[in-house]
């Protein structure tokens, strides 16, 4: 007479489901994304939902597995998409063209974000009054009174940083 054998523990069914799906899973997803590392990590976020499966007493086959691993790529790819697309957005927000002329940078860094754009979409970027009317979405009129109240206060930032620094082209004396 045989006895009965027990039920595999959980851990005895985790590890079965590794051995058949572990090599599949990994390759699934190698084949789908760079660099190999990142593969690495998918495939153990896939054993670790894998685990939490065979604790709730699932039976797992490697379609199944494998249907969790493509889930987990479509995730990184939607997150690695928002991701680049924030890291593009901030570049841009903090983005300053190079201004040589470290006064004319004082003066710009002295004004208000709306002056400063309304002045670099003039000058630095050439755009007319109406052009930059579309782009703000403000209509030309107030582009104008706009901008001359920036070029006022880019005037007035001028002033105040030229008694700070000295001439350029001559040393300060001590």
């Amino acid at each position: 007479m045989t006895l009965p054998r027990p039920a595999p523990s959980a851990e005895e069914r985790f590890a079965a489901v590794h051995a058949a799906c572990h090599d599949t899973v990994y390759r699934y997803l190698a084949r789908r994304i760079i660099p190999a590392h990142l593969a690495e990590d998918l495939t153990g976020e896939v054993f670790v939902i894998v685990w939490e499966k065979v604790l709730d007493g699932a039976a797992l086959p490697v379609p199944y597995v494998v249907a969790i691993a493509r889930n987990l790529l479509r995730n990184a790819y939607r997150s690695s998409a928002r991701s680049t697309k924030l890291r593009t957005a901030l570049s841009l927000a903090h983005q300053r063209p190079a201004v040589p002329n470290p006064q004319v940078a004082l003066g710009l860094a002295a004004l208000k974000e709306t002056e400063r754009e309304l002045l670099l979409l003039t000058y630095w970027d050439s755009f007319t009054s109406e052009e930059i009317a579309v782009i703000l979405g403000a209509s030309p009129g107030a582009i104008r009174v706009r901008l001359h109240r920036a070029r006022k206060s880019f005037a007035a930032a001028l002033e105040s940083e030229s008694t700070l620094l000295p001439p350029l082209g001559k040393a300060a004396r001590p």
